[in-house]
Parts: structure tokens; C-alpha cells; sequence
């Protein structure tokens, strides 16, 4: 009985040695294996995106990788949504890439959220100016964008801050104010309209911007009142 139990003894601490060892020797799971999508994993659906700082994201942008994969050109110039047939029209944007757990909810992602390196922050301007229409500080339409509404909407709220913090520069219009409104000791009258190559804003942006004439104005009917006319009318049909 004892010879029987020191056996099971001894083949219990070899099974133990056994796994031991192929624990070291087992490999570690790849970032792939363990649910991160990183840009060389082309099927991304499930996969949980990267965390990267900003300073990671800054070096990314200068880096020899990124100037091979974008070729010195926006982010969104080679990207095309994937439609099923033949469909000659762009379909809407989606609303989100990447759900609440920080996992793709799909496998062609937009400009942005498919980089494991790329999100809108005000600390970074030069992704933001990507998608600034040339000569402006205004962003470019979404469908044009190839964003997500979820992208679409950091980039404006950056966009924003970064003006705020001045991290990008803007013009702004000059305006001529009466403070007679609003002080009343104040005596001045407001100054004259800026004029600039001698055309005044005024002409080039006029106040209001769209004039709606009046065409075929009736007056004096119930022709808006259609619901009298109705009971009339289905009476004779009765």
C-alpha cells in the first residue's frame, strides 16, 4: 500500500514538472491573438483598437512608415467605402467604427479609426489641417471625409479647441462696433467700413446673405386655410 502510494507520488510530481516546463516553453500570444488590431491586421471586426499618447501619435505622423503608407497626401484621399453591388451612389456615413468597449464593429473602418496610431486631438494640428478645405478653417463635408459621424464630430469639437488654444491660426473678420450701445458716456461714432484693394466687405458679403423676394404674395383668401374649403369640398363628393 505505501509502495502503491509513493508510485502515484512520484507520477504526480513528474506531470508536475512536465507542465512546468512547457509553460516555459510555450510562446507568448501575440498582441494579434490577444485582440488588439494593429495596421498590419487587415480584418479588424472584434479586435480591440491600440491606446497610443499623443507624443507616439506625433512621431507616428514623421515617421518612414507613415510617409510610405499615405505617400506625403491626406489620410482620406485613397479611401473608399465597401458597397455591396453596384450602388453609383455614396452611401451615408456611419455612425461609429469602434463601439463603447473599444472594439471594431466592423472590418473596413474610416480614415481615422483603422489606424491604431490616429485620433483627433488639438495638441495635434497637422492631422487636423488634412480635413481644413484649402485656404480656410473650416472642415470639409463629411462624405468627402470618408469619417464616421463619431470622427466627424471630435474633429469639430477639436477643431475648436485648437483654435481656442491657438495651436492653429485663423483669420478673423475685422468688424466696426458701435459702442454707443453699450456705453453711454461714449460719444464716438463707429469707424469707417474696411475696405480692402478698394472693394468694402460689405459689397463681396451683403447682410442678409440670401434676399427673398416676393413673388405671387396672396392676400385677403383662405387659401391657406384649406380645412375650411375641405368640408366644402366633401360634401359635393358625399
Amino acid at each position: 500500500m505505501l509502495a502503491t502510494g509513493n508510485s502515484i507520488a512520484r507520477r504526480l510530481i513528474h506531470s508536475s514538472c512536465r507542465l512546468a516546463c512547457e509553460g516555459k516553453n510555450k510562446e507568448v500570444p501575440s498582441p494579434e491573438e490577444a485582440g488588439y488590431a494593429f495596421n498590419h491586421v487587415e480584418r479588424k471586426k472584434g479586435m480591440y483598437k491600440p491606446q497610443h499618447s499623443i507624443a507616439e501619435q506625433v512621431s507616428y505622423m514623421k515617421s518612414r512608415a507613415y510617409a510610405e503608407a499615405y505617400k506625403g497626401l491626406p489620410i482620406y484621399r485613397w479611401y473608399k467605402r465597401n458597397i455591396k453591388g453596384q450602388s453609383k451612389l455614396q452611401p451615408p456615413p456611419r455612425l461609429f467604427c469602434i463601439d463603447k468597449h473599444g472594439r471594431f464593429n466592423l472590418n473596413h473602418a474610416c480614415p481615422v479609426c483603422r489606424d491604431e496610431y490616429l485620433y483627433f486631438d488639438y495638441r495635434n494640428p497637422s492631422l487636423i489641417e488634412q480635413f481644413l478645405a484649402d485656404g480656410t478653417d473650416q472642415p470639409i463635408d463629411i462624405l468627402k471625409s470618408g469619417l464616421c459621424r463619431e470622427q466627424y464630430t471630435m474633429l469639430r469639437a477639436q477643431l475648436l479647441k485648437a483654435k481656442e488654444h491657438g495651436t492653429i491660426t485663423f483669420g478673423v473678420e475685422f468688424r466696426n462696433f458701435d459702442y454707443r450701445q453699450w456705453y453711454k458716456s461714449w460719444l464716438e461714432e463707429p469707424g469707417k467700413p474696411v475696405e480692402r484693394a478698394g472693394v468694402r466687405l460689405q459689397d463681396i458679403h451683403p447682410d442678409p446673405l440670401v434676399h427673398f423676394p416676393t413673388f405671387k404674395n396672396d392676400k385677403n383668401n383662405d387659401w391657406d386655410q384649406w380645412w375650411i374649403r375641405h368640408d366644402k369640398f366633401a360634401k359635393k363628393a358625399k
